[in-house]
């Protein structure tokens, strides 16, 4: 059943997307961004959810990034519930000048949960080194899972 919703939620976002606006510039909705990058890879935890449109963004991307909050368009971050690596992370700058601050941010991110997972939780650091961080357009993400390319590739197409 979670399948078959993640595969509606995919076919929904492609719809949508194939009737917008033709603006390269225009950020996708960071929701339904989440939604199909979390579909692409079956299996993900049971994840939890923030993005900049919760009332404290600027305090919630800190968590991931040390960026200046005014060069952030939009984000959303999505961890698992569970004592796992697994979390993907978008952030949408406002000038695209900005988007190798974003990554290396998201590097330094990655990098001191691989200190503290490795104290902790060691089998879940190869998750972390494993991880894909890279930047397309105005978008910096990070991927942790155990299928990043497919995820990775239901990013390229969700912003296309």
């Amino acid at each position: 059943m979670k399948k078959i919703k993640r595969i509606a939620v995919i076919l929904l976002l492609v719809f949508l997307c194939g009737c917008g606006s033709d603006s390269a510039k225009e950020t996708v909705s960071m929701y339904d961004l989440c939604a199909t990058m979390e579909a692409a890879d079956s299996s993900l935890p049971e994840m939890l959810y923030v993005s900049s449109e919760n009332d404290t963004a600027d305090k919630l991307l800190g968590h991931v990034s040390d960026m200046d909050y005014d060069k952030v368009d939009c984000f959303f971050v999505s961890y698992s519930k569970e004592a796992k690596a697994d979390e993907i992370v978008v952030i949408a700058v406002k000038d695209k000048a900005d988007v190798n601050e974003a990554k290396q941010s998201l590097e330094e991110h990655r990098q001191s949960r691989i200190q503290l997972l490795d104290q902790y939780e060691p089998e879940e650091v190869r998750s972390l080194e494993d991880g894909l961080i890279f930047t397309k357009d105005q978008y910096a993400v990070l991927i942790i899972c155990e299928d990043p390319d497919s995820v990775r590739k239901a990013f390229e197409d969700a912003v296309e």
